[in-house]
């Protein structure tokens, strides 16, 4: 009704006017308007923007043969220069390009790894079942991944990266690949420890760690040891490891993390009962071990654990949690020699 009330030429144009229309917000009816006005390449390329793939090549096996190559690759062009590579290849294999259509995620993909993409450039060199490749992205992901501190995500990578290379017989490279995935022990051997409560053993692994793993901050690892021990109701250990963390950071925003983090467990500490602390009942002969001061009667006091000379006790609990030791004995002291279990 249309063609004979406009014509073909105005029936054609009120059709591809139509399916101008609606493409923004109604597709299904301007794939029908387009079709009706044979405007193959309109259609197609509304679901090339719309990252269609499936639907631009139903339409592509709708279009007559004579008109294929000639749009379909017009069409390709279009999503090449617009990053669309899958698809640029995809409407190329639906009439059977399938050489140029690999040739087009092969330069893809060297593209993304030419740009540090290799999580990208691995998924496109899979795509044409270069192997060989996929395990070169995925071992380049995986460093970049360390870099940026993403452990298990560079391990995963790592993983990846062995397999393709095992698929693609290569074994030197399979091999090189699984010798740094054994580092990874290291790291988990080094939680294993802080989760057990055994600090100083951890500690003892951070710099082989941080050789190995360059991406994870010193502080992190610090602040790792301090969580466990905080979780673990050792709240005077923790202190220690989140001082060593606030040392070790030149992030602002980190460092008043572990601050706070050192606020709070001083808090919970002043709040705890303590082992030994008295109140002198008259003026003592000895001074008080930290400050040197006159211990006079009234003053809150404690003995050294080990040696029993006497100091002040707030003193004494600010020089063990700095020191770790008595400043008479230097005997090694933790706050929680101090307190009530």
């Amino acid at each position: 009704m249309v063609a004979q009330r406009l014509g073909k030429q105005g029936a054609q144009l009120f059709w591809i006017k139509n399916g101008r229309r609606f493409e923004k917000t109604n597709p299904e009816n301007a794939r029908i308007a387009f079709l009706l006005a044979g405007a193959y390449f309109d259609a197609v390329k509304m679901f090339v923007d719309r990252n269609d793939s499936l639907r631009a090549t139903e339409i592509i096996n709708q279009m007559p043969t004579n008109l294929q190559e000639g749009t379909v690759r017009r069409l390709s062009q279009y999503s090449f220069n617009r990053g669309k590579y899958p698809i640029a290849a995809d409407l190329l294999r639906a009439i059977g390009f399938v050489d140029e259509a690999d040739a087009i995620i092969a330069v893809a993909a060297h593209e993304f790894g030419t740009i540090k993409r290799p999580e990208v450039a691995a998924v496109l060199y899979d795509t044409v079942g270069r192997q060989d490749l996929v395990g070169e992205s995925q071992e380049q992901l995986g460093e970049k991944a360390l870099l940026e501190g993403k452990v298990e995500a560079a391990k995963i990578a790592f993983e990846k990266a062995v397999k393709a290379y095992d698929d693609s017989n290569q074994p030197k490279d399979a091999l090189r690949v699984e010798e740094r995935l054994k580092r990874f022990s290291l790291l988990e051997a080094f939680r294993e420890m802080a989760s057990q409560g055994r600090a100083d053993e951890a500690e003892d692994m951070i710099d082989e760690i941080s050789t190995h793993f360059p991406g994870i901050a010193l502080s992190d690892l610090y602040a790792e040891i301090a969580s466990v021990l905080e979780r673990s109701g050792k709240p005077s250990e923790a202190v220690a490891y989140y001082d060593k963390a606030a040392d070790s950071t030149n992030n602002p925003l980190k460092r008043q993390g572990y601050v706070n983090a050192l606020r709070r467990i001083g808090s919970q500490i002043a709040l705890q009962p303590t082992r030994g602390e008295s109140v002198a009942t008259h003026d003592m002969k000895e001074n008080c071990t930290v400050c040197k001061r006159p211990i006079k009667a009234g003053d809150r006091i404690i003995d050294c654990p080990i040696c029993g000379k006497t100091a002040h006790y707030p003193h004494l609990l600010e020089w063990v949690k700095v020191q770790g030791s008595c400043p008479s004995c230097f005997a090694n002291l933790k706050t929680d020699d101090l307190r009530e279990n």
